[in-house]
């Protein structure tokens, strides 16, 4: 049994696609038209043990964008996406005692209710950042889909927090800045927007995390927390495709291993790997050079390894095409990026 969701699993739940209609609807685009080619119906978001597939989600959010003809419809998506709209979770938070627990309960049920996303959080000292990355490539969606899930976690936060903004600091997004990039400022809060990011980070000061949840009940809380472990039991435990070989590839010391070896490690064929990584537009050897250029980075910053034991490391038969891989990614070599980094 493969040990992955693709985007044909259904996975969805049904209040983020019903989100994503409803919004669409309230700017003009007609509601019948909202599903073709989804083989879905209006009736079918009403149920609560409906799922749908990424697959069908993408197709639902691209005939939004395009009988919308509105670009930042994805923020406004996501300022609909209230703690209502998570499900059991959202009774959970609610119920937190603390802002902190409720981001506490959020990194640990969020499988179930985004399986497509991966979340972090870090404190230091007085700075506290979240970090939300893709399990599962969203192009050509990309920036939708991040408009959507920063809209949604600024839209319950506040909501947890009595209806008062969050101290953010910084925001960061991997994309361009798109034309409508004033709406952020507008929508959210008037802080740096860091575009062209490696992934999306939201930096705010770390006091906000022990402020109170406005009429948290302690025994309901229990109560929503033993609903979110049955849920999230219920629900595919599988990680997405690319953030598996992309984790298996972040824990070697040494050169990758083979596709067919990844395949075995994800008990699949290797033929079933290369085909369900071509739908996702991506391939094991552009993740394996993600991965060398990761690492790379790492080192340069970190390690004083000669470079000879940088490029053995990471794989490459010989320094010079460590070089070459090397200014093709960061356009310096090694050397000069280590000498700016020290």
């Amino acid at each position: 049994m493969r040990t992955f969701i693709t985007y044909t699993d259904r996975v969805v739940h049904v209040h983020h696609p019903r989100v994503v209609v409803e919004t669409a609807v309230a700017y003009g685009a007609p509601r019948e038209a909202l599903f073709e080619n989804t083989e879905l119906t209006p009736q079918m978001l009403t149920s609560p043990d409906m799922r749908i597939s990424y697959f069908q989600y993408a197709m639902l959010s691209q005939n939004a964008l395009r009988l919308t003809q509105n670009p930042a419809l994805g923020l406004y998506i996501g300022r609909n996406t209230g703690v209502a709209q998570m499900g059991v979770l959202g009774f959970l938070l609610q119920n937190s005692p603390t802002l902190g627990a409720a981001l506490d309960a959020t990194l640990r049920y969020c499988r179930a209710i985004a399986p497509a996303w991966s979340f972090s959080a870090e404190i230091h000292g007085d700075v506290g950042s979240l970090t939300f990355a893709e399990q599962m490539p969203m192009a050509p969606l990309q920036r939708f889909a991040h408009e959507v899930i920063l809209a949604a976690f600024d839209t319950q936060s506040r909501t947890l927090y009595g209806g008062r903004p969050l101290p953010v600091r910084r925001i960061e997004l991997p994309y361009p800045e798109p034309e409508h990039a004033h709406e952020y400022k507008k929508l959210f809060y008037d802080v740096p927007m860091v575009f062209g990011q490696r992934i999306a980070r939201v930096e705010f000061e770390s006091w906000i995390l022990h402020e109170p949840v406005a009429f948290a009940d302690p025994a309901t809380a229990k109560l929503a927390e033993q609903f979110c472990a049955q849920l999230l039991t219920l629900d595919p435990s599988q990680e997405g495709l690319v953030a598996q070989v992309r984790r298996i590839l972040a824990t070697q010391t040494a050169a990758p291993p083979s596709l067919p070896e990844i395949a075995q490690t994800l008990r699949t064929s290797t033929r079933t790997l290369r085909r369900e990584l071509h739908k996702m537009r991506t391939s094991y050897k552009e993740l394996v050079d993600e991965s060398r250029r990761v690492r790379a980075e790492a080192w340069m910053e970190t390690n004083s390894l000669p470079i000879e034991k940088l490029a053995e490391g990471l794989g490459f038969s010989t320094v010079g095409s460590f070089r070459r891989a090397f200014k093709r990614w960061t356009g310096h070599t090694p050397g000069a990026l280590r000498s700016r980094a020290h």
